[in-house]
């Protein structure tokens, strides 16, 4: 009976455990792919760098199990300069919205695409963070969704610039939350206009430090902020940089709708890929990873590494490459293993049993993630992938164009590398260059407009020597690589805002702003994201100062409606009847008679009595429209 007992009381949890499997493997699973730049390495050869391409793939949004709660944190920038006009609102008038009319727009735009659930805070800074503008999360369901409107719509613009402390203040809001809170992803959105006014020094180091725990995704607005600080922001927390030119300051919705597209559909976070050296490789080793904006790390002298890829939105899709060192092989030291039947065959090519190639296994690949920050019964492992190529016994062969060999026997066709891996071998090569110049000339600090030429033609000098060398690498496609060069080059005259959103985006294979919604870097656009900026682009333009306050007077609840014209009847008579107050004992002149005398006492003291409620109640109608003015 006692161990019937135990058992009963056990059969709840196994019950539990094995719902909660269920449930986790029912979400849609990330996957892990791996290609090798060559299916075969002869057995007597070396190969120093050999390379393979590591996929990792979320899933589509259609198939996540539900939508991760996210807490976004706001940084906005209030500063003067947010006051300076944009595009006119309309043909048909003069007035011009602002910088800052166009924020509270997009602003608003992001409220009401948030889901129910998700929390919001909003940090307003100019010299400093303003605490009167500012929210600590709120949900954005319920009454959520319009407190956090009306703190949109009370912003104002002046002062200076100082981006550190908000940022301090973005982290601190979202370090200080309760325990219970930590299974949303923590986001923050930084949006600017100018330098920085303090003087602060940037430093990656001071900048990692702060922000290193949450993705920041940074926003510069018009040509006169400053890249520099807004790049190593984004880098330092493994967020993105984007920017709107002049022209397209209208359309600071469309490039959040870019962000906010993928935000929404947070499909993994906390993603790693483990590589390993196989046992039976034959003494191969790691030496690099290219890994752009992600961590990466080789340690062991090369026996594994890891990439460190954190939060994936659905169906994104990275790619790294994997640089190995992989020795000759000799008959004698190397062992083979046939992925069609267990038998073990040595070092012969082909198997005695069922006929099949024998491959050397170089790599194993394992990967983890969790669908939700927290949720230990949601993490996922997988172990076990591996990354095989032949070794056949074979010298170089050469080969005619049909085929055969120069004695006139057929010989086995020398293997192509493979077209998908030296892509994106191009691809971080180029941003490796492209990256190292936007830090040279960001070092260099050019004054005058007259060194923006020398920039460009630095650029375009090497861009040309890359080209020269990789002119003959087969199955690589180079004129549309040249074709972002040549647009990278040409926005030089601007500054380098372009070329470091556009290294921004390739460092974290994620689409960025770069100038106007319309540059994006199109194979890094994920299905919602292309939603979420249509459904912006169908916003109407922002209205001018004079339309948008008449719009948010008709906006206020009840108890808000006239706000500022009842302030304004309520302080009229209160100095009435202070001035009635003063003029009392004037009207009231008594006479030499007594009586007259008691009766004149009496009315004065009446009348002053009067006036004194009359005063009390218009104080306490004050004070409730002081209140009703903070809830709005």
């Amino acid at each position: 009976m006692g161990q019937l007992h135990n058992l009963m009381l056990l059969l709840p949890c196994l019950i539990f455990s094995t719902l909660l499997h269920i449930e986790a493997m029912s979400v849609a699973a990330v996957k892990v792919s791996t290609t090798p730049i060559f299916p075969t390495i002869p057995r007597a050869q070396t190969n120093k760098d050999f390379q393979v391409l590591l996929r990792v793939e979320a899933p589509p949004a259609a198939d996540l199990n539900g939508h991760v709660p996210i807490d976004v944190v706001a940084v906005l920038d209030v500063s003067s300069s947010m006051n300076d006009p944009v595009a006119a609102a309309s043909s048909e008038s003069n007035l011009q919205a602002s910088r800052l009319d166009v924020l509270k727009a997009s602003m608003k735009f992001i409220i009401r695409k948030l889901d129910d659930g998700d929390r919001l805070s909003i940090v307003a800074f100019n010299d400093g963070p303003v605490k009167e503008y500012s929210s600590g999360l709120l949900d954005v369901s319920g009454d959520g969704r319009s407190i956090t409107g009306k703190k949109i719509d009370r912003l104002q613009a002046r002062g200076g610039t100082a981006l550190m402390p908000a940022l301090e203040e973005a982290v601190k809001i979202l370090d200080e939350r309760q325990s219970s809170s930590r299974n949303r992803v923590g986001f923050i959105l930084l949006l600017t206009d100018g330098d920085d006014t303090t003087g602060f020094r940037w430093s990656r180091h001071a900048i990692h430090g702060a922000v290193a725990n949450y993705p920041v995704h940074t926003f510069g607005l018009g040509a006169s902020h400053d890249p520099e600080p807004l790049l190593h922001i984004a880098q330092g927390s493994r967020g993105t940089y984007s920017f709107v030119d002049d022209d397209n300051l209208g359309n600071i919705a469309v490039a959040l709708a870019v962000c906010l597209g993928g935000l929404r559909t947070v499909a993994a976070v906390d993603t790693r890929v483990s590589l390993k050296a196989a046992e039976l490789s034959g003494g191969a080793r790691i030496v690099r990873v290219d890994s752009g904006g992600y961590e990466s790390s080789v340690a062991c002298g090369g026996a594994s590494g890891e990439v460190v890829v954190g939060v994936l939105y659905a169906g994104e899709v990275k790619n790294f490459v994997v640089h190995l060192h992989v020795p000759a092989a000799s008959s004698t030291t190397l062992t083979f293993s046939s992925s069609e039947c267990g038998y073990y065959c040595g070092a012969a090519t082909v198997c005695d049993h069922c006929h099949h190639r024998h491959q050397q296994q170089l790599l194993a690949v394992g990967y983890s993630y969790s669908h939700a920050p927290g949720a230990a019964a949601a993490a996922v492992s997988v172990e076990g992938h591996g990354v095989f190529v032949e070794r056949p016994e074979v010298a170089a062969v050469f080969v005619s164009v049909d085929g055969v060999g120069v004695g006139g026997g057929r010989q086995q066709q020398i293997p192509l590398p493979s077209p998908v891996v030296m892509q994106h071998m191009v691809r971080f090569e180029l941003l490796e260059l492209v990256a190292g110049f936007a830090e040279a000339e960001m070092a260099s600090k050019p004054a005058t407009t007259k060194t923006k030429p020398r920039a460009a033609d630095v650029l375009q000098g090497k861009w040309e020597e890359f080209r020269r060398a990789r002119q003959f690498w087969g199955g690589v496609e180079l004129d549309g690589v040249e074709r972002e060069v040549d647009a990278m080059v040409a926005s030089l005259r601007g500054g380098l805002a372009y070329v470091s959103s556009w290294v921004s985006s390739h460092q974290m294979q994620r689409a960025t702003a770069m100038g106007s919604p319309e540059k994006v870097v199109a194979e890094f656009m994920t299905p919602a994201m292309v939603i979420m900026v249509e459904e912006a682009r169908k916003l109407p333009p922002p209205p001018p100062p004079a339309a948008a306050a008449a719009e948010a007077a008709r906006e206020r609840p009840g108890g808000c409606d006239g706000g500022d014209d009842l302030h304004y009847v309520i302080r009229q008579r209160l100095e009435l009847w202070s001035k009635v107050r003063r003029e009392v004992p004037l009207m009231y002149q008594a006479s030499s008679e007594q009586e007259d005398v008691q009766l004149t006492a009496v009315f004065r003291e009446a009348s002053l009595e009067a006036i004194d409620r009359a005063m009390h109640h218009d104080i306490y109608l004050a004070v409730v429209h002081v209140s009703n003015q903070r809830r709005c």
